[in-house]
C-alpha cells in the first residue's frame, strides 16, 4: 500500500503552505532539520554514529581517526562521544532512514511550491507535458494523458494517484516510501523486510539467503514488537532513573537552600561576633588613650610649670644684666665706681639665686608595647624606660657569640662550646609561656651553612650569616632558611697568614657591613653583594653595628678601647673614649647600648686585651652623647641585639631578655 497520511505532522509544513509563507517555512525546517553540522547543507546519505548523531556519509570520512586499521574511530564533533568503526569503516555505520525520508519528503514540497507546479513535468512520457498528478505508488508526477493510460492499466490502475494541487494545498501529504519500505544498501531494488536477531540488523531477502540463512531472523513486525517490549521495559526503568536524578536534584536544591541560609546566619554570627570584639578593643583602644592622655596632659604640666618659672627667673636676670651691660657700655668709670656695691650685690644676688626648674629625665619617655594575648589586652603603656629581666635560659656548656632575632620574636644565635670556639652551630629560640621554661630551643640544620661566625636579621626578616669555612662567604637565608643569594667575601694574607673577616651588620636599606679585625678594616656591600667600598677601621674588634646611616664598631689597642662611628665614606662622626665596651647595639631610634666593665683588671694574652670587673649595660644617644646606666648585669655580655619592640636581647653563657617597663 503506498504511504499517505493526510494532514501528515512529519515535516509540519502542510498546513503553513495553505496560509502562505511557505519558502521562510521551508528554510527554517532545513536549517533546524534537515541540514549537516559539518557541511551545513541537507543530508546526504545521513549516517548514525553511537551516540545517534547523524552526519552525511562523505562527511563522516573526513573525521576517520587511525583509517585503514583496526583501530578506526570517529569522534562524534557535537557531543565528543568515539564509535569504533568496522572494517568498511564509515560504510558499515547504520543508515539514518528517518533523515534520508525527511530529506526526499522536503525535497518534494521544495519542489511543490517552485513556481506552484508550473515547473513539474511527466516522468513517465518523453513529450515534456506538464504534470497534473502524482502517483504515490510509483513515486512519479504524470500528465493527463499519462494519468488516464496510468488508471487503465492492470498493474497500475490500483495505485493511488492524487492532483498536484492537493498536494500544494496540503490536504495530501507526501510520505517518503523510505518510512514503510527502506532500500536496501547491498541490493537497492529489494526492500528491508527481515531483522536478523544475531546481527541485530535489518537486511532484505538476497542478503538472508547469502549472509544469514543460519541466523536467528524474524519478519520487521515481530522484531518491532518484541524490540518495543523491552524499549518499554528500559523506558520505564530510564523513567524511574530520570525521577531518581530529578529527585537528587530536589535534594541538592533543598540543601544548598540551606546551605545558603546557613552561610548566611554564620557570616551574621561571625559579624556579630567581630562587632563585639572590635568593640571590646575599642573599648580598650580608648581606655589606653585616655590614660595616656592624661598622663601626657600632667607630664605637659608638670613641663610648661617647669619652663614658665624658668622663663620668669631668665626675665629677670636678661634685666639685670643689660642694664649693668648698658652702664659698662657708658665707660663713666665714677659711675660705675659710684655704683660698684649695687653691681656686685646684683650680680651676686644672680649667682645666689635658686637653680634652673628641672624634670625627671625619664619624664618624656612614652611608648607602647603591644600584648601577644590581644584577648585579654591591647598592651602596656611604657613610662619610665627601664627594663625589667623578662626570661632567661642557661646554656650549659656553650657560649652565645651572636644574636639576631626575626620580627616574630623568633631568636637565632651563633653558639659554640666552651674551649672549642671555632665549632659552632647556629641555634633557633622560640619564647613561650611555660612557666618551667622561658625558651624552645632547638638545633638548627641548614645544609647551606658551614661555620657561622656572625649573623644579622634584615628589614626584610632574611637572615644574614657570615660564614667562615671553607670559603669566607655572605649568605642570605629567607624566613623559612631557604638559601636566597650569597656572595664570597676577598681573603688576604698578612704574613702569609689568610685574614678572614670577623663581624658583620646590616642597616635599614639591607645593605651589609663586614669587618676584618686583622685587616682594620670594614667593606660595604650592597644586597646582592656588590662592593660599594672599603673603608679604614684601625683595630677594629669582632663587634659591628649599623644605625643611622652610620657604622659602629669598637677598636682596641694595648691600653684603651674607644667606640667608632663613621658615615658610610669613612668619616669619623664621634668617638667614645675609655668606655671599655665588650658587645655593642643600637634599637629603631639610634640610642647605642653598650655592655662595659667598669674598674676592670687588664693584662694580656696572644695580643688581645682581658678585662674583668663590674659590668653594666650602659645608653648612649644617637650622637655618642652619654645618657644613662640601664641594667646591672653580672654575665659576661658577648652578643647583643634589640628586638623591634626595642627590648634588649643579651647572650653569653645564658640567653637572656630584658623587656622595657
Amino acid at each position: 500500500m503506498p504511504s499517505v497520511h493526510h494532514r501528515s505532522p512529519s515535516l509540519k509544513v502542510n498546513q503553513t503552505m495553505a496560509t502562505g509563507g511557505t519558502t521562510e517555512v521551508l528554510q527554517e525546517i532545513s536549517e533546524r532539520y534537515l541540514q549537516c553540522s559539518i557541511c551545513l547543507n541537507c543530508f546526504t546519505e545521513p549516517k548514525a554514529l553511537n551516540c545517534l548523531h547523524s552526519f552525511c556519509l562523505e562527511c563522516l570520512k573526513y573525521l576517520i581517526e587511525n583509517p585503514d586499521t583496526e583501530t578506526a574511530k570517529i569522534t562524534c564533533p557535537l557531543c565528543r562521544r568515539e564509535t569504533t568503526l568496522g572494517r568498511n569503516e564509515v560504510e558499515d555505520l547504520s543508515t539514518n532512514f528517518t533523515l534520508s525520508a525527511l530529506v526526499e519528503e522536503f525535497a518534494m514540497h521544495e519542489q511543490l511550491q517552485q513556481g506552484q507546479g508550473s515547473e513539474i513535468k511527466c516522468q513517465s512520457c518523453d513529450d515534456t507535458n506538464q504534470a497534473t498528478s502524482f502517483c504515490m505508488n510509483c513515486a512519479h508526477f504524470l500528465c493527463k494523458d499519462c494519468q488516464k493510460v496510468h488508471e487503465r492499466l492492470p498493474v497500475t490502475k490500483s495505485h493511488q494517484t492524487y492532483t498536484l494541487s492537493q498536494l500544494q494545498s496540503g490536504e495530501i501529504a507526501y510520505k517518503s516510501k523510505l518510512r514503510e519500505e527502506p532500500k536496501c544498501e547491498q541490493h537497492p531494488d529489494q526492500n528491508i523486510n527481515i531483522y536478523c536477531n544475531t546481527c541485530q540488523q535489518l537486511v532484505c531477502t538476497t542478503c538472508f539467503v547469502l549472509k544469514h540463512q543460519k541466523h536467528s531472523c524474524s519478519d520487521i513486525s515481530h522484531a518491532f514488537k518484541k524490540c518495543n517490549q523491552k524499549i518499554a521495559e528500559l523506558m520505564a526503568k530510564a523513567e524511574d532513573k530520570r525521577e531518581e536524578l530529578n529527585n537528587a536534584k530536589t535534594n541538592i536544591a533543598e540543601s544548598r537552600k540551606k546551605l545558603d541560609n546557613l552561610f548566611d546566619e554564620t557570616n551574621k554570627k561571625i559579624s556579630q561576633k567581630a562587632d563585639k570584639e572590635v568593640a571590646r578593643i575599642r573599648e580598650m583602644e580608648q581606655k589606653l588613650k585616655q590614660e595616656a592622655q592624661e598622663i601626657y596632659q600632667d607630664r605637659v604640666k608638670t613641663l610648661t610649670t617647669a619652663d614658665d618659672i624658668n622663663n620668669t627667673q631668665l626675665r629677670v636676670v636678661e634685666l639685670e644684666l643689660a642694664e649693668i651691660n648698658n652702664l659698662q657700655a657708658e665707660e663713666i668709670k665714677t659711675e660705675i665706681l659710684k655704683l660698684k656695691p649695687k653691681l656686685l650685690h646684683n650680680l651676686q644676688e644672680i649667682t645666689r639665686r635658686e637653680r634652673p626648674q628641672t624634670v625627671p629625665e625619664n619624664l618624656h619617655s612614652f611608648d607602647f608595647h603591644e600584648s601577644n594575648e590581644t584577648v585579654k589586652s591591647l598592651g602596656r603603656l611604657i613610662l619610665k624606660d627601664k627594663f625589667k629581666l623578662e626570661r632567661q635560659m642557661k646554656r650549659d656548656e656553650t657560649q652565645i657569640t651572636s644574636v639576631a632575632v626575626f620580627s616574630d620574636n623568633e631568636i637565632v644565635t651563633v653558639e659554640s662550646k666552651l674551649g672549642y670556639l671555632k665549632c659552632k652551630q647556629l641555634v633557633s629560640y622560640l619564647p613561650t609561656n611555660n612557666s618551667t621554661s622561658s625558651f624552645i630551643s632547638k638545633m638548627l640544620q641548614i645544609q647551606d651553612i658551614a661555620n657561622p661566625i656572625k649573623i644579622a636579621v634584615n628589614r626584610l626578616d632574611h637572615l644574614i650569616v657570615l660564614d667562615g669555612s671553607p670559603v669566607n662567604m655572605v649568605k642570605t637565608f629567607s624566613r623559612e632558611y631557604q638559601l636566597l643569594h650569597r656572595f664570597q667575601l676577598a681573603v688576604e694574607s698578612i704574613s702569609y697568614i689568610p685574614v678572614g673577616p670577623t663581624c658583620l651588620a646590616v642597616d635599614d636599606d639591607n645593605l651589609i657591613a663586614v669587618g676584618y679585625m686583622a685587616k682594620g678594616e670594614i667593606s660595604l656591600h650592597n644586597p646582592d653583594g656588590t662592593l660599594i667600598r672599603r673603608l679604614p677601621a684601625p683595630m677594629t674588634e669582632d663587634q659591628l653595628v649599623m644605625s643611622n646611616k652610620q657604622i659602629i664598631y669598637w677598636s682596641t689597642d694595648h691600653s684603651t678601647c674607644i667606640l667608632v662611628s663613621t658615615d658610610y665614606h669613612g668619616n669619623t662622626v664621634f668617638e667614645v673614649d675609655n668606655s671599655n665596651p665588650r658587645s655593642v647595639c643600637c634599637d629603631m631610634q639610634g640610642n647605642i647600648y653598650m655592655y662595659i666593665s667598669s674598674d676592670y683588671k687588664k693584662s694580656t694574652w696572644q695580643g688581645r686585651l682581658l678585662r674583668w670587673g663590674r659590668r653594666n649595660i650602659h645608653q648612649y644617644n644617637a650622637e655618642g652623647k652619654y645618657t644613662r646606666g640601664i641594667i646591672k648585669e653580672d654575665m659576661d655580655v658577648t652578643a647583643m641585639t634589640c628586638t623591634t619592640r626595642g627590648d634588649l636581647l643579651l647572650g653569653g653563657t645564658s640567653l637572656k631578655l630584658y623587656c622595657r617597663v
